[in-house]
């Protein structure tokens, strides 16, 4: 493998290296080494001559050249040259049949014996072997290495035959060749070896790169090897005009990298090098781009005889053969610089081939008919099969695929004016059920605001902007103009109306009073009068049960048992699922947990045959809430990140995973990233106020945390005013708690006893187990705050049981905690024991270890009697070395920093920090904190 990064490196070939190092130290051999062009071949080579076992050996190499009419032995002559110093030492030793290399080498004549006299031209060339062979042979023990032999002369691949006929005694040979093709080095004796090198897979690629980087991202890694397939000159190319830091080597920037020039060459190249007909069979798999058939490349090239150009393009690296009759361009690069190079009017013609041979088919492949026909320069067809593959994709449920072909479509600027607005209606109707992302967002509105469209169409394209802008993009004002914008414009199509109606109906959406929602839902309901349309009756009912649960309304459970089982139409069917997952979310936030997992487990059941991925999302997001409350931390992270990269970053569907990060890393203690994540959630979650609810507590409770109760208590103010102007407390229940501990830390206790009173004012006959749990607990720190300490610590057990039954452990464990701290401190020592050793538990089994860390301190204190953990000799204590590179470490010294203070080794820091972390029960050094040793004597 050739350079890549700062330094040469050579991975992923230690196997074959070994095993040609093994046979060139052990003559007489022979060893073969096989491989497409480009796969590392030449570089395997270099490596075997630099070894270190082949030091005390002459080591004859050359690479045998690619001219047409190539000189005789040019290749052995070369091997010779490079080692002139090495053969005029022992000249003294050369028989007189070695003079016959005067006309190969002349350089050599001024100690080379005479030409022999008197000899014929056959006679010549046999001593010309004979004399070759002895020069090799006759300097020491010796290795030749030939790269390239396919590509050798007629004499030198006659010499090399007669090498592995008869081995020279101390001689080894290596010689490297394509795989295939008419030129395969002859068999070989018991002494051989046989290698044969395939491309890098996408591991060995991940492994190469971070030799070479130190670290390199995955996706980078992946990217690179699904590009080039693993051909290492084409890998090195290619990674090299990208970037040489890590830090340069991005997915994105290797996406959008051009075809190095370098790639360019070497393809036009192996192009020149075989008959026009494998060229033009080349060039049709690059057009294609995508695994075809002998008959299909034979069609598209225009050839009729494709056997021999196939296994011409084969031999040459150019094409892959995939098995059963399929290939594929040698790799997507390879495929790119094949496509470069083609002539404009050559490659329309081939596309319009590739089109007429694929809408031939039985089944015809609408969406790459339809590339085909657009690069040919067919615009009529190319407008019929989009709109064909649309309907495909609809049909079939692949909703993004659809929006996907409409949105490029009709950023073409070449598209039929008489096509664009039934084109532009289609992807108003298909973004509400898909992902919609920013750029698709924007070319809507770029299209009402300067296309010339009909009123219908124009109405529809709002309504449908209106439902997508609430409810992906959070944007509920713009959204609501645009729906009532469109009503102008729609006329007597009430029921397209109303579907923009409801779509402001649930409680969630926007700013404004749930009263206003519902008002809303009643004039989406008085719209759809007289209206047959089913799936509009279902919207409609879906969201007025959906209504009726978020504001944990305890006579909707009775509704629920209508909803149809199994709905006959497929649009019902989807609503009837939406309606479950919009269930789910609402009892999840009321506190209702087992039943949200088990409406999403409904709601996947309807829609398991019929991808959609808006709602998919939607339950996604639920999932991931259900999780870390019910306590899943393992995973959760992982799968919030996971989300992320399957929406848009600038979607409110990145709010949840966002929040659910936001709470992950406040109970990791890591209060930087929590609020990086808690902030990003608010700033997408301007469509659902219980998303902005739960980041308002997030953020409290990491200023809280940082004893900065002034700021704390600002975002507490803004997160009530936005519960309280929309009139729905249940969704306070995360918020309350932090808002009253601040609000106590201030000694502002009046005011949050009125909040309390408010609180339970507004929950009141509610169905919101998590909200009276909350409650409970915030009447219990207010109790403490008045000195009633055992009454306190009897609320926050409760609290904490509450929160239990849920369950909703990390906040039933923060419970416990206050409760034992309460009871400590009314001398009820058994229960301060048994509530602290409850914490603990609970923290230590979620991954909470600072929080874990914590209790056990104060279990210690209230029970001196409790076994310690820790190094025979200090126990749990830290040795004072170990405490001291502790809180060195705490102020994010790195372990040499730590080292040059305290003179000792960055090996031995090392240690010390790890025994630290071991004590602590400290999952790393980036949760030690100054805070956690302050305590500590």
């Amino acid at each position: 493998m050739p350079t890549i990064g700062t330094a040469p490196v050579f991975v992923a070939r230690d196997t074959e290296l070994a095993e040609l190092v093994r046979v060139a130290s052990r003559p007489p051999s022979v060893a073969v080494v096989e491989g497409e062009p480009g796969v590392g071949r030449s570089r395997l080579l270099e490596e075997l001559a630099a070894h270190p076992v082949l030091a005390s050996r002459v080591v004859w190499s050359a690479r045998c050249g690619s001219f047409s009419r190539p000189c005789r032995l040019a290749p052995l002559v070369d091997a010779l040259l490079e080692k002139s110093a090495v053969a005029a030492a022992h000249a003294a030793g050369f028989s007189p049949v070695t003079g016959v290399l005067r006309r190969l080498v002349p350089e050599w004549s001024p100690w080379l014996p005479p030409f022999p006299e008197n000899s014929d031209a056959e006679t010549v060339r046999q001593q010309e072997f004979r004399a070759v062979r002895e020069v090799l042979t006759g300097c020491g023990p010796a290795v030749l290495i030939l790269d390239d032999v396919h590509c050798a002369d007629d004499d030198t691949w006659e010499f090399l035959r007669g090498l592995a006929a008869s081995p020279a005694a101390a001689l080894s040979v290596v010689v490297s060749a394509t795989a295939g093709g008419p030129r395969r080095f002859p068999p070989l004796r018991e002494t051989a070896a046989h290698l044969s090198l395939s491309a890098f897979t996408a591991v060995q690629v991940r492994t190469l790169l971070d030799a070479s980087f130190g670290r390199c991202a995955p996706d980078f890694a992946e990217a690179a090897h699904r590009r080039t397939s693993g051909i290492a000159v084409d890998l090195t190319a290619l990674v090299q005009s990208v970037g040489d830091t890590a830090e340069a080597l991005s997915a994105d920037r290797l996406a959008s990298a051009t075809v190095p020039p370098i790639v360019r060459s070497r393809v036009s190249g192996l192009m020149a090098a075989i008959g026009s007909a494998a060229r033009d069979v080349v060039r049709a798999a690059a057009v294609l781009g995508a695994p075809a058939g002998e008959p299909d490349l034979g069609a598209v090239a225009a050839c009729a005889e494709i056997e021999g150009a196939v296994t011409e393009a084969v031999e040459a690296g150019l094409l892959r053969d995939l098995g059963r009759g399929r290939y594929v361009s040698g790799s997507p690069l390879i495929a790119e610089a094949v496509y470069a190079l083609l002539p404009g009017p050559q490659r329309c013609a081939m596309h319009a081939r590739a089109a007429a041979r694929l809408s031939a088919d039985a089944e015809p492949f609408a969406s790459l008919i339809a590339r085909h026909a657009r690069l040919a320069g067919d615009i009529a067809a190319w407008t019929q099969w989009t709109g064909v593959a649309v309907d495909n994709a609809i049909e079939d449920g692949r909703t993004e695929e659809a929006s996907r072909l409409l949105e490029t479509a009709l950023r073409d600027a070449d598209l039929p004016r008489n096509a664009r607005e039934s084109f532009a209606v289609r992807l108003g109707r298909e973004l509400p059920r898909s992902i919609a992302h920013a750029g698709t967002v924007r070319l809507l509105r770029e299209i009402l605001r300067e296309w010339p469209l009909s009123k219908a169409a124009r109405g529809e394209i709002r309504v449908h902007l209106g439902q997508v802008l609430i409810n992906q993009v959070g944007k509920v004002e713009a959204g609501r103009l645009e729906i009532e914008l469109g009503a102008a414009d729609l006329g007597r199509r009430q029921a397209l109306l109303a579907r923009g109606l409801v779509t402001l109906a649930l409680p969630h959406i926007g700013t404004v009073p749930v009263e206003e929602n519902l008002r809303w839902l009643d004039e989406a309901e008085q719209v759809s009068k007289g209206e047959h349309d089913a799936g509009l009756l279902a919207a409609i009912a879906a969201n007025r049960l959906s209504a009726r649960m978020q504001v944990a309304d305890p006579e909707a459970w009775e509704d629920i048992a209508d909803l149809p089982r199994a709905p006959e139409s497929a649009e019902v069917c989807r609503q009837v699922a939406r309606t479950y997952i919009n269930l789910a979310d609402a009892v999840a936030w009321n506190g209702h947990y087992p039943v949200a997992r088990a409406y999403l487990a409904t709601a996947r059941r309807l829609i398991r045959d019929d991808h959609q991925p808006y709602l998919d999302a939607l339950a996604d997001g639920t999932e991931l809430r259900l999780d870390l409350a019910m306590g899943e931390w393992a995973s959760v992270a992982e799968k919030a990140r996971a989300m992320l990269t399957r929406v848009d970053k600038d979607s409110s569907l990145a709010a949840e995973p966002l929040l659910v990060l936001g709470w992950y890393e406040y109970g990791q203690h890591r209060p930087t990233a929590a609020l990086r994540n808690f902030d990003a959630a608010f700033a997408l979650s301007a469509g659902s106020v219980p998303v902005q609810a739960s980041a308002y507590a997030g953020r409290v409770a990491v200023h809280q945390a940082g004893k900065d109760l002034q700021a704390a208590r600002r975002l507490a103010e803004f997160g009530l005013e936005t519960v309280r102007r929309k009139n729905n407390w249940v969704w306070a229940a995360e918020l309350m708690p932090f808002a009253v501990r601040t609000m106590l830390g201030l000694g502002q206790h009046v005011e949050a006893r009125e909040l309390l009173a408010e609180y339970r004012q507004g929950i009141d006959g509610k169905d919101a187990p998590v909200a009276n749990a909350s409650a409970l607990l915030c009447r219990g720190m207010l109790t403490q705050a008045r000195g009633e300490t055992l009454a306190a610590g009897e609320l926050l057990l409760g609290a904490a049981q509450a929160y239990s039954a849920l369950p909703l452990p990390y906040f039933a464990a923060y419970a416990d905690e206050l409760a034992a701290g309460c009871f400590s401190e009314a001398g009820v020592r058994e229960r301060a024991v048994a509530s602290f050793t409850a914490a603990e538990t609970t923290y230590a089994s979620l991954g909470a270890a600072v929080d874990a860390l914590r209790c056990r301190r104060s279990l210690r204190r209230c029970d001196p009697e409790m076994p310690r953990r820790g190094r025979k000799g200090y126990g749990e204590a830290l040795s004072p070395r170990e405490l001291e590179v502790a809180r060195l470490a705490a102020q994010n010294l790195t372990n040499r920093e730590i080292g040059e203070r305290l003179f000792l080794s960055p090996r031995t820091v090392e240690i010390h920090v790890g025994r630290a972390l071991r004590k602590l029960g400290l999952p790393s050094r980036t949760v030690l904190t100054a805070d956690l040793l302050s305590d500590i004597p």
